[in-house]
């Protein structure tokens, strides 16, 4: 194929995807809006990724074909398991089993695609990765208004015999834990870059995010945002500032000490104040304090595992069984934990899926470790990856994969989002 035809075909995709990457989050809040007012949300979501994955295909294969190619047979190998027992599953388990290799794939495209284009057109790049963070930011706060004006979805379904007061928000979004994933990115993105420019938008931003997290009635989108919202300044502080504030720093660790021990004295008073005290003795009473922690997936898990053990062979096992192969003898077919669901459904290579996504991520992240801005993209990371194998729905999500790869390369470029100048003029002054 012609070089140049090859070519136009790059810049025709680009152009497409700078125009239509900014709309992610509002497309899946429409999608979410359709389901729940004409009960069906006509696959918009679905068609509008399809689209965004091919483009960002056929724009990498001009450029890193290799990685491509890479990228296509990891898709083969994630398929072939579950692929073994499809001409006795209805067509559903089939379109279930493709949509999931896809999602597993998709951080690694996305990463590389913008990337790629970062290399190629790195004002546009660095502009597109701010426009659609803060875009999306606005979609997600403007999600949460609506549903405190009672549109869209609960966070979670009642509890039979549990008399629960308030059950969280999630607005026109359907997955709460997928949202609570979004929340943490954005938010460490949007407070990354508030920071060095202003800290009273920083403040406001920490408010609306931690106000979101607990309207959701997440752990893990909670403490995630808290975590965020203490730490981002401090990672982002030059060298000097470690040494110059010393006490300073060891008081704070104090009297953040003394805040969660208050906290946790008071934990009794604030979990009636939001509404899910007796959703948790419920579940205490009926799994233990592995069931609020892990929400009984570890009980699940092993339901999932002694059941694929007894149904299958050891190698079909390392090759996964898919969804449908699970979906056969159990309801609940997903434990929620990334790297055992991925093990389950797609075999060894869902596991490696699931190390060289975080892997990759983790190291171009410390890699760059010298900046600010890479060393929140740490913390993230670390973060993600808490939650992927603890809660799932990090690898599983069909929502996070594009605003995680924009947040790692816009953190990843200091130097060209013009804060790194403000960073060196604190190191110079100290």
């Amino acid at each position: 194929m012609p070089i140049h035809f090859v070519s136009n075909w790059q810049r025709n995709s680009d152009a497409l995807l700078l125009r239509i990457i900014p709309l992610f989050l509002l497309v899946d809040c429409v999608n979410g809006a359709l389901l729940q007012y004409t009960g069906s949300s006509f696959v918009l979501a679905s068609i509008y990724k399809l689209l965004l994955l091919s483009l960002m295909t056929v724009s990498l294969v001009a450029q890193k074909p290799k990685l491509v190619a890479g990228l296509a047979l990891l898709l083969v190998l994630l398929l072939i398991g579950p692929g073994l027992h499809w001409s006795a599953l209805p067509m559903r388990w089939i379109q279930a089993d493709l949509q999931l290799a896809l999602k597993i794939i998709s951080p690694l495209l996305a990463f590389a695609y913008l990337s790629a284009l970062s290399q190629r057109m790195p004002e546009h790049c660095r502009l597109l990765c701010q426009r659609s963070l803060y875009f999306s930011a606005l979609v997600l706060l403007v999600n949460i208004l609506a549903g405190l004006a009672g549109l869209g979805f609960n966070a979670y379904q009642p509890l039979e015999g549990v008399a629960q007061s308030f059950l969280g928000i999630k607005g026109f979004f359907y997955s709460t834990n997928e949202l609570s994933a979004v929340l943490l990115v954005l938010s460490a993105a949007v407070l990354a870059l508030s920071w060095p420019q202003h800290k009273p938008r920083y403040l406001i931003i920490s408010l609306l995010a931690v106000a979101a997290a607990a309207l959701m009635l997440t752990k893990t989108g909670l403490f995630g945002v808290l975590v965020l919202v203490l730490f981002v300044p401090l990672l982002l502080q030059p060298a000097p500032f470690w040494q110059q504030k010393r006490l300073g720093l060891l008081a704070g660790a104090v009297v953040l000490a003394l805040v969660l021990l208050l906290v946790w004295l008071n934990g009794e008073y604030l979990l009636r104040s939001l509404g899910i005290y007796d959703k948790l003795t419920f579940v205490y009473h009926q799994r233990g304090i592995s069931g609020i922690l892990l929400s009984s997936r570890d009980y699940y898990a092993g339901k999932i595992w002694q059941t694929t053990s007894q149904h299958y062979s050891e190698w079909q096992r390392y090759l996964g069984v898919g969804q449908g192969g699970v979906g056969l003898y159990l309801k609940k077919y997903f434990a929620e934990l990334d790297w055992f669901d991925l093990l389950i459904f797609h075999g060894l290579p869902g596991l490696f899926a699931f190390l060289l996504t975080f892997s990759l991520f983790i190291r171009r992240s410390w890699q760059a470790r010298a900046s600010g801005m890479a060393r929140c993209l740490i913390l993230l990371n670390v973060l993600l990856l808490t939650v992927s194998s603890v809660v799932g729905h990090i690898m599983t999500s069909g929502m996070l994969w594009l605003p995680w790869a924009l947040t790692a390369v816009l953190l990843l470029q200091p130097d060209k989002l013009g804060v790194s100048h403000h960073l060196r003029q604190q190191k110079e002054s100290a």
